[in-house]
């Protein structure tokens, strides 16, 4: 592998440096579309974790989908609509990993991106644990801080190849990947009035016949999201 680096050794798990220029425009689109709106009286029960989040916002031609898993106070911001799919995937393609992943999933011609997110908080009251796909899901998720985090902000907490539990510090220059087998969760962290706010996508086979693994977990992430075969979720054939 070129870029990635393996996070611990038998883990499922990398991590990689780019240049932090390329959050940019995803920082003017977070700011201009988002962060006013997420600030306001009205939403803030959205960080109560009191109930599980399903709700849409559109601003101009850029649509989001707001969802949560379960009452975690944590916001998965999706993509909504191709228009704003296009501009996370843009971020994707100038990274230029795929090579790297093509030599951990089974794929035909190329790496599928399925979705990018805004992962929004402003605290964490419990680690919840969980991993992203199951064996032999051939996706992978990428995550990584959309802005400087605080010193409180909560980071990566995961287990090791013993179970044991480590720690990953979020890097503005620096991205985590991983895969099925790797179990994780956000580091607990006081509430805070200032948005913790991170950058992830879903990524990995062109080949839908992995489909029934990657939709038990991420089928239902979000509304809009691009198939392994490279098309828009409910409005193609490849699978019934």
């Amino acid at each position: 592998m070129k870029q990635l680096q393996q996070l611990e050794p038998g883990l499922n798990a990398y991590k990689f440096n780019f240049d932090s220029a390329l959050l940019v425009p995803l920082q003017k689109l977070f700011e201009a579309s988002l962060k006013e709106r997420l600030n306001r009286d009205g939403y803030a029960y959205l960080f109560d974790g009191l109930n599980q989040i399903n709700i849409q916002i559109t601003n101009e031609e850029l649509k989001y989908h707001i969802t949560s898993y379960g009452t975690a106070p944590l916001l998965w911001i999706s993509n909504n609509n191709a228009h704003t799919y296009n501009i996370f995937k843009t971020f994707m393609d100038k990274l230029n990993i795929t090579g790297d992943i093509k030599a951990l999933v089974d794929f035909e011609n190329k790496i599928e991106v399925y979705c990018g997110f805004f992962v929004v908080g402003k605290g964490m009251d419990r680690a919840t644990w969980h991993k992203d796909f199951q064996d032999g899901a051939q996706g992978y998720t990428l995550i990584t801080p959309l802005f400087e985090l605080e010193q409180a902000h909560g980071n990566l907490m995961y287990k090791d190849a013993s179970s044991n539990i480590k720690t990953y510090p979020y890097k503005i220059n620096e991205a985590v990947v991983f895969g099925d087998g790797f179990e994780h969760a956000t580091e607990p962290y006081a509430k805070t009035d200032n948005l913790r706010v991170m950058l992830s996508f879903t990524f990995g086979t062109d080949k839908i016949e992995h489909w029934d693994t990657l939709k038990k977990t991420i089928g239902e992430q979000s509304n809009y999201m691009i198939l392994p075969c490279g098309h828009q979720k409910g409005m193609c054939d490849c699978y019934n």
